[in-house]
């Protein structure tokens, strides 16, 4: 079915939510205070159907005190209503709203001359309110003069509003809800409700919270009281969920599991004027969060490059629109730039932000390869960039002197190479029987993957590849792997019952792990090497003088994990493999913990 997200917006006692009653007979205010009041508190949800069409109602109130409530429905519009009464005209609030819009990018503006049925002059007043809002610069779709007691102009509004094409959304947006409303009904458990503006979500589908970092199953999806499989953007969606109501909050953002991470600060670029550096309510969704404000840059026309620091994680995502409160009042707003934190320096971080502003991810990538020589991640390219992984991998390989290592998503500048090389150099020049491979290097350098260090080697004249061993040109492989052999043996022999663990070994003798656990396996097949566990191997005749000595003391005493560490000078490690190794000895028996020499 076709859906539509229309939003009000406008002064206190214009008319939005007896318009919504007129054109689908839902009552917004049904809470007792509103009722008493006579204005609306809460959001209201409605809807009203026709055919194949959906549209979906989100009402706000128009109070000055509850601008927070109205920002937080405001983020799931698709078009708004800007309800005017044609004869106070554009008041406080109206503009105050209008600026949310503006700030948001919801350019679907539909202007609703209220009570109509009161205005002596309508041609005359409806002139004046859109030439003002021609000079705020506030485009509008269409005008409609309205009135709920003749029901002037609610037909045509209604038959217009069903014109409008639906908003397809993108395939590639991963699912992104903010919980608006959390309650719990009997017979179906947790539900929470939200504005889908982007991704799909389908029955029995896996998604997480990430503000909690839970895991829950979709039982059910509904989209105003229907019940279906799938729904994707832009609707209005409640979700049954397999988890305690209590567990969440309005606020609350679900997504797919590994697409997002949480960090305490953000970038982003603020359309405000005289914005300074201050503690503000930075309004994002249904979340609204304490931020402090740091300018980086002020641009033309009102424009700032600003750094947030939060005291709580937050997950947000390149290009996603945000609104600033100070003392209850909008200051101003805009969207997302960099989500990540990003160690650059003011001047580089401003470069960087120009680029994201301008959405040129070529030159942000190749910027990403100059500052960081050792590489760049594409793994969180959807929530820096909004970007698949297939479409960053594609990006980055249009730029100049890199490589793109596809497996592990990362980008590196080609001179990070020479301190690969170098790093190989070193290792032949300390020990020219080293036998490398892209793994055992990669080990060695955390910054770099095992394909990029791959493509080092290859580069480099001075080395045979064997087996995907790499070693210094000239020398016998075989005479190489028993050179090694022998050494291992005689490090083991000289080590005794305290050997080091096999990769460490490997890394003195700069063995790659695989060659050297084949090593280790031959000399244990020769009976020269026992192995008592994972990660510990003992010389033969180290191990027969142990279990000699050991003998020698159960004729006295009894042995255990602490006699073994005082007697033999041992970490608790290999006294324990020690002990399980006599076990294998009929004379001698396990009670608990202890080692006891019997008489047979």
């Amino acid at each position: 079915m076709k859906s539509l997200i229309i939003g009000t917006a406008g002064h206190i006692d214009h008319g939005k939510t007896s318009l919504i009653k007129a054109l689908n007979g839902f009552e917004g205010d049904s809470l007792k205070e509103e009722q008493k009041r006579q204005i609306t508190i809460n959001l209201s949800f409605s809807n009203l159907k026709i055919k194949d069409k959906n549209l979906s109602f989100i009402d706000v109130p128009g109070h000055k005190d509850l601008v927070k409530t109205m920002v937080s429905g405001a983020f799931g519009f698709s078009v708004c209503l800007l309800v005017v009464d044609i004869n106070e005209g554009l008041k406080e609030q109206s503009l105050e709203h209008l600026e949310i819009l503006k700030i948001l990018n919801i350019k679907n503006i539909i202007l609703v001359l209220s009570k109509c049925d009161l205005c002596e002059n309508i041609s005359q007043r409806s002139e004046l309110i859109l030439k003002q809002l021609k000079t705020l610069k506030h485009p509008i779709l269409k005008t409609f003069h309205t009135s709920i007691k003749n029901n002037l102009g609610i037909k045509a509004l209604k038959n217009y509003l069903y014109t409008i094409e639906h908003k397809d959304s993108d395939e590639e947006l991963i699912f992104h809800y903010y919980i608006d409303r959390v309650f719990s009904l009997k017979g179906i458990g947790t539900v929470v409700t939200g504005s889908l503006n982007e991704g799909k979500i389908e029955l029995n589908e896996k998604i997480i919270c990430l503000d909690i970092q839970k895991e829950f199953l979709i039982k059910s999806i509904q989209n105003h009281d229907t019940n279906v499989k799938a729904i994707k953007a832009c609707n209005r969606v409640a979700l049954s969920l397999n988890c305690d109501y209590k567990e969440l909050k309005k606020g609350y953002l679900l997504s797919k599991k590994g697409y997002f991470k949480a960090f305490k600060e953000c970038d982003a670029l603020v359309n405000a004027k005289k914005l300074q550096n201050s503690k503000m309510i930075f309004c994002v969704g249904s979340k609204q969060l304490e931020c402090k404000l740091n300018i980086l840059k002020e641009l033309d026309n009102d424009e700032f490059f600003v750094h947030f620091s939060f005291d709580k994680n937050v997950f947000l995502s390149f290009n996603e629109y945000f609104i600033l409160l100070q003392n209850n009042r909008v200051i101003g707003g805009g969207r997302v730039l960099n989500p990540l934190s990003e160690p650059l320096k003011k001047e580089q971080k401003n470069r960087f932000l120009m680029f994201l502003k301008n959405q040129d991810f070529k030159l942000a990538f190749s910027f990403l390869k100059d500052v960081h020589k050792h590489g760049f991640g594409l793994l969180s390219s959807y929530q820096r960039f909004k970007l698949s992984h297939q479409k960053a991998l594609e990006l980055a390989k249009k730029l100049d002197q890199v490589f793109v290592d596809t497996k592990n998503l990362n980008v590196y500048h080609l001179q990070s190479l020479d301190e690969v090389k170098k790093l190989i150099h070193f290792i032949l020049d300390k020990n020219p029987y080293a036998m490398l491979s892209a793994h055992s290097l990669a080990l060695r350098i955390a910054w770099a993957s095992e394909d990029f260090c791959e493509l080092a080697l290859k580069q480099m004249p001075e080395l045979d590849l064997l087996n995907g061993i790499y070693f210094k040109k000239g020398i016998d492989f075989e005479k190489l792997q028993e050179k090694n052999n022998n050494q291992i043996y005689e490090i083991l022999k000289e080590q005794g019952i305290k050997p080091q663990a096999p990769y460490n070994i490997y890394d003195f003798l700069e063995l790659d792990r695989k060659s050297g656990d084949n090593m280790l396996k031959k000399l244990t097949q020769k009976g020269l090497i026992i192995r008592l566990s994972h990660n510990l191997f003992i010389e033969k005749q180290a191990l027969e003088k142990l279990v000699q000595e050991c003998l020698n003391l159960l004729k006295n005493q009894n042995l255990d994990v602490q006699s073994m560490k005082k007697h033999f000078n041992l970490s608790r490690k290999y006294a324990i493999a020690y002990l399980e190794y006599l076990d294998n000895f009929p004379q001698i028996i396990k009670e608990c913990e202890k080692r006891i020499l019997t008489n047979i």
